[in-house]
C-alpha cells in the first residue's frame, strides 16, 4: 500500500514544475509592500523624533505669547500690538495651509518637511534678533507661512509609512508629541526668561536678554527635525504615485533593512503595482479642477448643514483655546504684579479681574516696585509706557504656572482616548462643554493667583478633550472622499478663529477684564448648545 502512495506523492510533485518555478510573483500593492516592510526600529527612531517635530511646531505659535511679559518694554508694545504678534502665525498658516498640500504632492512629502524646518530654523533666528514691533510681526507672520508646511504634509508622511495596523496609532502618538511640547517650551521659559541679564551686541540698537535667547532656543527643534529628516527615505508611496517604481522599491528596501537589520536586496517584494492618476481626453486634471471636484460635494444637501454646524463649533472652541493659552502668561504677569507690587494708591481687590484691571489702570505717574523695591524709572513714564504696562522683570512663577497647566492638559490626550470608546464622542462633547464655561465663569470670580491657575488647570483640558472629540466626529461624519476637505476646512476656520480671538482678546482686557472671560464663557455656551444639533453616527447615512 505504501509504493503506489509514494509514486502518487512524486507524481503530484513533478505535475507542473515549470509553474511553480518560472511563473513571476505578481506586483505587490503598496500596503502588501509595507507591510513586508514590518515595524521596528525605523518607526520607533521616527516617533522618537516625533518629539522635536511637534516642539518645532508649537514652539513657532506658543513663543511669542512666553516672551511676551519680558519683550514688551524692549519693543514698547501695546495691548493691540501684543494680540497681534500672538496671531501672527495663524495668519501666515491661513496664507499658506492649502498651498503646502499640493506642492508636496508635486515636490514630495520628505523635501518639503525638511525645506520648512530647516527654513523656520533660520526664520526663528532671526526673531530673537528683531529690534522692532513691525519687523518681529512680519517675521512671524512668515514662520506661520512656512511651518503650516510640516502641519499639513507630517500627518501624511506617517500614514504613507506605517501599515494599516499601526496608522491610527502613529498619528495618536503625533498628538503625545505635542502634548509633551506644550509642557517643554514652559519649562524653558521657567529657566531663560526670568535671567535678568543685559550683553549689548549693537550700541544703541540691540542688547541680547533673556527673550531673545528664548526664541533662539525655540529655534533648535526645528533644526534638529530639518536634520533628522534629511536622513529618512521619501514616503513609498508618494514615489508610487509618481511612477517611479525604483526610488519607491529602494525606500522600501530601506525601512525593511531598519527594522530588520537584514540586507535590503532580502527584502521579498521585488516588483510594485505603480498606480499613475488617469489621464481623460489626453490631458490631466489639473490642481484648480481636482479642488473643484473635491470640495464641491460640501455644499450640497446632506453634507452642507454639517459641515456649516461643525464649523461653527470648531470656530469657537478655537478661540477660547488658542487665544486664552496665548494670553495666560500675560495674565499670569498682571496678577503677580498686583499681589507682590505696591504703588501709591493701590486699590483693594476681592477677585482675579479686579487685580487685573488695577495694573491696567495704575496712574502714569506712579512709582511701582516688586517686593518692596520701587524702579526708579517708573515715575518718568511716557504715554507709550503706559500702554505698554510695568516694566518689571518677571519672575520664575509665572511660567511654572505655565507649566502645571500644560502637564495638567496633557492628562486630556489618555483621558479622550479611554472615554470616547467608553461614551462615544458626542457624549464627551456634551459634558466637556458645559464644565469648561462653568470653570470661565470660576475664573472671573477667583480670588486669588493660585485660584485662577487651578481652575485655568480645569479649562485646559475640558476644552481639549471638546477638541478632540469634534475632530473624531468630523471624520465620522463625513465619507472617505470628504474626510480630507472637511478636515481641511475645519482647520482653515479655526485657524482663522484663532487669529481673530488674538485680536478681540486685547481689545476686550482694554474695555473691561470682565469682558474677556464674558466672551469666553459665551463662546462655550454656543458650543453647548449647538453640540445637541450634532446627529449621532448610527443616525447619518454616508
Amino acid at each position: 500500500m505504501k509504493r503506489p502512495i509514494d509514486v502518487i506523492a512524486v507524481g503530484a510533485d513533478q505535475a507542473h514544475p515549470k509553474k511553480e518555478k518560472n511563473e513571476p510573483e505578481p506586483p505587490a500593492t503598496y500596503e502588501t509592500a509595507i507591510v513586508a516592510c514590518g515595524f521596528g526600529k525605523f518607526h520607533y527612531m521616527l516617533l522618537l523624533g516625533l518629539i522635536p517635530m511637534c516642539a518645532a511646531q508649537l514652539f513657532s505659535s506658543g513663543s511669542v505669547g512666553l516672551a511676551l511679559p519680558s519683550a514688551q518694554c524692549d519693543l514698547q508694545l501695546e495691548d493691540f500690538q501684543k494680540g497681534a504678534l500672538n496671531g501672527a502665525t495663524y495668519l501666515g498658516n491661513l496664507m499658506s495651509g492649502l498651498v503646502w498640500g499640493g506642492v508636496s504632492d508635486v515636490f514630495g512629502r520628505r523635501n518639503i518637511i525638511v525645506l520648512c524646518f530647516l527654513a523656520d530654523f533660520l526664520v526663528s533666528l532671526a526673531c530673537g534678533f528683531a529690534t522692532s514691533y513691525e519687523v518681529l510681526l512680519v517675521l512671524k507672520v512668515l514662520a506661520g507661512v512656512i511651518i503650516a508646511g510640516p502641519n499639513s504634509v507630517l500627518f501624511a508622511y506617517l500614514a504613507e509609512v506605517n501599515d494599516n495596523e499601526h496608522r491610527s496609532m502613529s498619528i495618536m502618538m503625533n498628538g503625545m508629541g505635542f502634548a509633551f511640547a506644550q509642557i517643554l517650551q514652559p519649562v524653558l521659559a521657567y529657566f531663560l526668561l526670568p535671567l535678568t541679564f543685559r550683553l549689548e551686541l549693537v550700541p544703541g540698537v540691540m542688547e541680547l536678554t533673556s527673550w531673545r535667547v528664548f526664541f533662539l532656543a525655540c529655534a533648535v527643534p526645528s533644526l534638529v527635525s530639518g536634520l533628522m529628516f534629511i536622513a529618512l527615505p521619501e514616503s513609498p508611496k508618494f514615489l508610487m504615485s509618481k511612477g517611479r517604481h525604483e526610488d519607491a522599491l529602494r525606500a522600501f528596501e530601506r525601512i525593511y533593512a531598519t527594522n530588520t537589520g537584514c540586507d535590503p536586496a532580502t527584502y521579498p517584494i521585488k516588483s510594485l503595482d505603480i498606480c499613475v492618476a488617469p489621464i481623460l481626453d489626453g490631458k490631466k486634471p489639473n490642481s484648480l479642477q481636482r479642488a473643484v471636484a473635491q470640495f464641491s460635494p460640501l455644499f450640497r444637501k446632506p453634507f452642507l448643514a454639517r459641515m456649516l454646524l461643525l464649523v461653527a463649533l470648531q470656530v469657537n472652541i478655537m478661540i477660547c483655546i488658542n487665544s486664552l493659552r496665548l494670553w495666560t502668561p500675560q495674565l499670569f504677569a498682571m496678577l503677580e504684579q498686583f499681589e507682590v507690587g505696591s504703588w501709591q494708591g493701590k486699590p483693594e481687590a476681592s477677585n482675579t479681574c479686579q487685580m487685573i484691571s488695577a495694573v491696567l489702570d495704575r496712574p502714569v505717574d506712579s512709582a511701582f516696585g516688586v517686593n518692596g523695591t520701587v524702579a526708579a524709572e517708573a515715575a518718568a513714564r511716557t504715554a507709550v509706557d503706559r500702554a505698554v504696562g510695568p516694566c518689571e522683570v518677571v519672575s520664575g512663577d509665572v511660567y511654572l504656572r505655565s507649566v502645571l497647566v500644560g502637564a495638567v492638559g496633557t492628562t486630556s490626550f489618555v483621558f479622550t482616548g479611554w472615554a470616547s470608546k467608553r461614551f462615544g464622542n458626542r457624549p464627551l462633547m456634551l459634558g466637556s462643554f458645559p464644565l469648561a464655561m462653568v470653570t470661565s465663569v470660576g475664573m472671573l470670580w477667583a480670588v486669588d493667583s493660585d485660584m485662577f491657575t487651578g481652575l485655568l488647570a480645569v479649562f485646559t483640558p475640558l476644552t481639549a478633550v471638546g477638541l478632540t472629540s469634534l475632530s473624531a466626529i468630523l471624520v465620522d461624519l463625513f465619507p472617505t472622499s470628504l474626510r480630507g476637505v472637511s478636515v481641511s476646512v475645519a482647520l482653515i476656520c479655526g485657524r482663522a478663529a484663532s487669529l481673530s480671538g488674538n485680536l478681540i482678546l486685547p481689545v476686550l482686557l482694554n474695555i473691561s477684564c470682565d469682558a474677556l472671560f464674558i466672551f469666553i464663557t459665551v463662546c462655550l455656551a454656543v458650543c453647548s448648545v449647538l453640540v445637541w444639533f450634532v446627529p449621532k453616527k448610527k443616525d447619518v447615512d454616508l
